[in-house]
């Protein structure tokens, strides 16, 4: 064998050593608690599987593996508390099941969050894992507090953040007011009192605010001064949530909206229909609303793609959010820490989501520069910046009220809500109805307070 030869293949197996080693401190391997050999995802859906594919360049697609790790998806609904139920199941067998069947890794939601990262005994601290703060100073604060426990420990961690906008028609703006201008129609819906007037306005030409009843519940449900639970742990009705449901309930009565649930094949069809706007973050935009502004329902009707825009509307809020959590007792914690900092704390990932998927992404210095880029635009939108908009909402967003049963809660009380707005039993009929669903879905609240039913209901103001 020559000498140049023996050069190359020396040069090769160090290369190779190197690489191997690189590897193995990057990912762990071989550490102690980081030698799993499969890392089990939890979530509700493919989305964060979507994520993992386009911006952590380690993740193999084709085989599912990161190296020499196979990754499990475990994909379980979020309707009806499934996902959470289930989740719940598997951490608690995680002292009896084999390391490599253990949860690893599971997304959190916005609405239980809190239910995940409010003690140690499930999700690791952010600090544990050696993630430190000058890395998180950047994101959005309210995205970090939902994420700490009562000590201030941060046990989660978000790419996104989920400013909510008003997403209306600007066809239908120049036809009723003669202008689609963001600002100039943020004037006719500023406030609830003028967004009331303004649907009124568009009945009158033949339009309709809203494709159903529930499109405006999160705007008010982040704006609520309650949580579902006080200090004794009773339920108890935000005055905000009250007034959403008298205003839904007057829009059904007068034509203002139509009677669907989100989601809805005719809710979805209204994109391309005779709706002003929905309300939503950017998930919901890129999500859902610029794929159906492209597929119109009714045979010959045209889409609405680029007949878009967006503006603040009555008031700040978000909705939705995904967070990371390393689940206590993983073996593969130096991967999942991998994982959160290269979509969470890289700038060049915010770049790269914020860029190609329409997401508002968890950093001030990216959105904000991209909020005051003039030349960036949607075509969706007609060109408009959405992030303009979008940045002032995020630095405003409180989320201080949330409490671990928001997700039930808020489903449960838009159950209700709808057979109170179809006339089939009175507020607080919905409201009994709602206490009783409660007491089934969490019977915690229950054994705390055998008697909240009743205690509560006394001090309800219905008017």
């Amino acid at each position: 064998m020559g000498h140049g030869r023996k050069m190359a293949l020396g040069l090769g197996a160090c290369l190779c050593l190197f690489t191997i080693g690189w590897l193995a401190v990057r990912y762990g391997w071989g550490n102690p608690g980081n030698n799993g050999r499969v890392l089990n995802i939890f979530c509700w859906d493919d989305s964060f599987r979507t994520v993992m594919e386009q911006y952590y360049p380690a993740y193999d697609k084709e085989t599912e593996r990161i190296g020499d790790v196979q990754v499990h998806w475990v994909l379980v609904p979020e309707t009806e508390n499934l996902y959470q139920m289930a989740l719940d199941q598997a951490l608690a067998d995680a002292e009896d099941v084999p390391a490599d069947e253990r949860v690893d890794m599971c997304l959190v939601e916005a609405d239980f969050v809190r239910r995940y990262t409010a003690t140690s005994e499930v999700a690791v601290g952010l600090d544990e894992l050696g993630i430190t703060a000058p890395e998180l100073a950047d994101q959005f604060p309210y995205t970090r507090e939902l994420a700490m426990d009562a000590q201030g420990v941060q046990r989660g961690i978000s790419w996104q953040a989920c400013p909510g906008v008003m997403v209306y028609r600007r066809d239908i703006a120049k036809k009723v007011w003669g202008t689609d201008e963001p600002e100039a129609v943020q004037q006719y819906v500023r406030d609830w009192r003028r967004f009331e007037e303004a649907a009124g306005q568009l009945r009158q030409a033949g339009y309709r605010m809203l494709p159903g009843y529930f499109d405006t519940y999160r705007v008010f449900a982040s704006n609520a001064s309650l949580p579902w639970l006080n200090g004794q742990r009773e339920l108890q009705l935000d005055p905000g949530l009250r007034a959403w449901q008298e205003q839904t309930k007057r829009f059904a009565e007068q034509g203002f909206l139509y009677p669907n649930n989100l989601w809805d094949k005719s809710w979805n069809a209204q994109v391309c229909g005779d709706v002003f706007c929905y309300f939503g973050p950017a998930w919901l935009i890129a999500g859902s609303l610029e794929r159906l502004s492209r597929r119109p329902a009714a045979a010959g009707a045209a889409g609405t793609y680029g007949e878009w825009a967006v503006c603040q509307g009555p008031q700040v809020y978000f909705w939705g959010g995904s967070w990371i959590c390393a689940a206590r007792g993983t073996d593969n914690s130096s991967l999942v820490v991998d994982i959160m900092r290269t979509l969470c704390c890289t700038p060049e990932t915010a770049q790269a989501m914020a860029h190609g998927r329409t997401e508002f992404v968890n950093s001030q210095p990216v959105m904000q520069a991209l909020a005051a880029d003039a030349s960036f635009g949607t075509p969706f939108l007609g060109g408009q910046n959405p992030y303009a908009v979008m940045y002032p909402v995020a630095e405003n967003i409180q989320a201080k009220n949330m409490t671990a049963y928001d997700q039930g809660c808020h489903e449960t009380f838009q159950t209700v809500s709808r057979r109170f707005f179809l006339g089939e039993v009175s507020a607080a009929a919905a409201w009994q109805e709602f206490l009783a669903s409660i007491q089934q879905k969490y019977p915690e609240l229950r054994e705390s307070d055998p008697d909240f039913q009743s205690s509560y209901t006394e001090r309800v103001l219905w008017e």
